[in-house]
């Protein structure tokens, strides 16, 4: 699951960029930024158009995948994408290094105790 979560997310982490920075977005009150309330504007548009087509029978390999595993799926996709906000780097970084220095992982040390086990689906969020 995280594998087809990562590839899928990496495959389509900037479909339909239209070249234009998310600050320009917010600041010329495009549609795109008014679609997305001036947050993440690119990579929300991004994971909302690789849905649209991922949702279309001829392209939908998710279609084998249990309710459960699509919306894990779906989850990790796009909290992977969002991620690429380079706005929220800074915050995202700070809140992994917290976490890290929480479980006290050393450098070169296994971090399987940075996943909770009795929650998978929990997604690593800077809010």
């Amino acid at each position: 699951m995280d594998l087809v979560s990562v590839v899928s997310a990496a495959v389509c982490h900037d479909f339909g960029h239209d070249g234009f920075t998310n600050a320009y977005h917010v600041n010329s009150i495009s549609d795109r930024a008014i679609t997305y309330s001036d947050q993440s504007v690119q990579e929300n548009y991004h994971v909302s158009e690789s849905f649209k087509i991922l949702n279309q029978d001829q392209y939908n390999y998710l279609s084998t995948l249990s309710r459960n595993e699509y919306k894990t799926l779906r989850k990790r996709f796009i909290g992977i994408i969002l991620a690429t906000d380079m706005a929220r780097h800074v915050a995202d970084l700070a809140r992994f290094k917290s976490i890290v220095e929480k479980n006290e992982i050393k450098q070169g040390e296994n971090a399987k105790n940075l996943i909770d086990k009795s929650n998978p689906t929990k997604e690593f969020d800077s809010k």
